[in-house]
C-alpha cells in the first residue's frame, strides 16, 4: 500500500514516474524489512535524485527525447 501511494504522489510525471517510483517504494520497503535500516534508502535515494537532477541539466537541449 505504501508503495503504492508513493508512486501515486509522482503521477505528475505520468505513467512512467508511477510506475518507477512504486517499484523503488516496494524495493526500498522489502530492504528496510530485510536490513532494519533507513539510513543506507535515504543515502540510496539522494544519489537517485542527485544523478537524476544533474543528468538532466547536463542532457536538456542535447537529446531529443529529454525536453528542454
Amino acid at each position: 500500500t505504501s508503495a503504492l501511494v508513493r508512486g501515486s504522489y509522482h503521477l505528475y510525471q505520468g505513467v512512467g514516474g508511477f510506475l518507477g517510483n512504486a517499484a523503488m517504494g516496494l524495493l526500498f520497503g522489502w530492504l528496510y524489512t530485510r536490513w532494519g535500516r533507513v539510513t543506507p534508502l535515504v543515502i540510496a535515494h539522494t544519489i537517485l535524485d542527485v544523478f537524476a537532477f544533474v543528468g538532466y541539466a547536463l542532457l536538456a537541449g542535447h537529446v531529443s527525447w529529454l525536453p528542454g
